[in-house]
């Protein structure tokens, strides 16, 4: 993998020219090593002129790669040097793989973000993201700052009473982190009276749940975390299928991606591309990669593309936060919402342990939604809190059930599920 060194301070016009070569050799690429999508697009891949005729590529969907995993591999098995895997369409892993480009290309995308997150080789990151288990997060923060030469304690996935005891021992300047596992270590600081801002830390670059609302401003989730005034947030966006990651610079106002190892378009539900600011599917096209090259992926997530060059100088094109997965939009009485409008809700009320969000199909053929609520506060006054609380974040008013925590968190982790499962989708699906 071929980095193009100072890239953010080319100017767009100048960007364009590289991506369009760049896209060219990912075709080309592809095309001749991939055996998916040599079927696909035959032996002459369609001409590119100019970044702009990406949209001559057909879009490669998950299920094309949880249909055709094995197809995606693009070079030797003996060439696979790591091998990590995502939840398919069905419920069942998809792997994705690797090379030890893939994995040098990896940690760069995570060493400018964290460089641009103002992090240096002085810092020590406190991991509270797990190394294991075929995920990628863990593996691709580890070796960012490694790279960068910080510091790292792989402490993963503990409790939040492990994490205070270990910051209060080692005092990391930095946290990679869960927003909500952020908030419960703040609550277990608050149970064992620990002043948790005079332990060192300065930085959390938070994964997994986003902490901004569509106009940047923080959401209920990132105003508990930033509720600790001595702490600099930074929301990050990753997808494992591209093995890369967008993170936000100081001025948050949007998340950066990286010209020379993605593409990033916004498609509405035409296919074409989306207008600056308005909403639509994030489409991402690797650059450099040569284990599972992929061409005009549709993640799912709805986001949309911020226009102009960010007050931090650098060029790169810049996506907002994510809204929702497409496929969990839900219009209810005629109103369309997405469920982290709720789940920004359910943050906010104490006594709430955890929640599941499940929609099922109406009478009249319309979306219903339950919330299943985990708490020990089974009052009719707490469910009616709830009740309203969501009605005045999403404008819905939901069924609402009061249940234990553990038969909530049940739900979470239904069918063996190795990451808890906030939403669960029980509609009908069309015949």
């Amino acid at each position: 993998m071929c980095f193009v060194s100072e890239i953010d301070g080319y100017t767009p016009s100048e960007v364009a020219g590289i991506q369009a070569e760049l896209l060219c050799a990912a075709l080309e690429y592809a095309c001749r090593n991939s055996p998916f999508y040599r079927e696909r697009l035959g032996s002459t891949p369609p001409k590119i002129n100019g970044i702009e005729d990406i949209r001559k590529i057909p879009l490669t969907t998950k299920a094309d790669i949880q249909d055709n995993n094995a197809a995606f591999l693009s070079v030797p098995r003996k060439d696979v040097a790591e091998m990590v895997a995502t939840t398919g369409t069905t419920g069942t892993h998809v792997y994705i793989y690797l090379t030890a480009g893939d994995l040098i290309r990896l940690a760069e995308n995570e060493r400018r973000c964290f460089a641009n997150a103002g992090v240096t080789a002085e810092d020590l990151f406190l991991l509270a993201v797990t190394l294991d288990n075929l995920f990628i997060a863990g593996l691709a923060y580890y070796s960012g700052l490694q790279r960068l030469g910080a510091g790292v304690v792989r402490l993963g996935p503990h409790s939040p009473k492990k994490h205070l005891e270990t910051i209060a021992a080692l005092r990391p300047t930095g946290i990679v982190a869960v927003p909500s596992f952020m908030a419960a270590i703040y609550r277990q600081a608050g149970k064992d009276g620990v002043d948790l801002g005079s332990l060192g830390l300065r930085k959390a670059v938070l994964i997994g749940e986003t902490i901004r609302n569509a106009d940047f401003s923080s959401n209920a989730l990132g105003n508990i975390v930033e509720s600790m005034n001595s702490l600099e947030t930074y929301s990050t966006y990753g997808i494992t299928e591209i093995a890369a990651a967008f993170c936000e610079c100081p001025a948050r106002r949007g998340l950066h991606s990286h010209s020379d190892l993605v593409y990033a378009e916004v498609i509405g539900d035409d296919g074409e591309p989306a207008a600056d600011g308005e909403p639509g599917e994030l489409v991402v096209t690797t650059f450099g990669v040569a284990g599972m090259p992929l061409l005009r992926y549709r993640t799912g997530d709805v986001t949309f593309k911020v226009p102009g060059q960010c007050a931090c100088g650098r060029s790169s094109a810049r996506i907002g936060p994510v809204i929702g997965r497409k496929a969990h939009k839900l219009k209810v009485k005629g109103t369309t919402i997405y469920p982290r409008a709720i789940e920004n809700a359910l943050v906010e009320i104490a006594g709430v342990e955890n929640y599941v969000i499940e929609a099922h199909t109406g009478d009249d053929h319309a979306d219903t939604v339950v919330v299943k609520v985990g708490a020990h506060n089974q009052k009719a006054a707490f469910k009616l809190e709830v009740s309203e609380a969501i009605r005045a974040k999403a404008r819905v008013t939901p069924a609402v059930e009061i249940m234990p925590p553990q038969e909530v968190e049940k739900l979470l982790y239904e069918g063996g599920r190795r990451k808890p499962m906030i939403f669960i989708d029980r509609r009908l699906k069309p015949q």
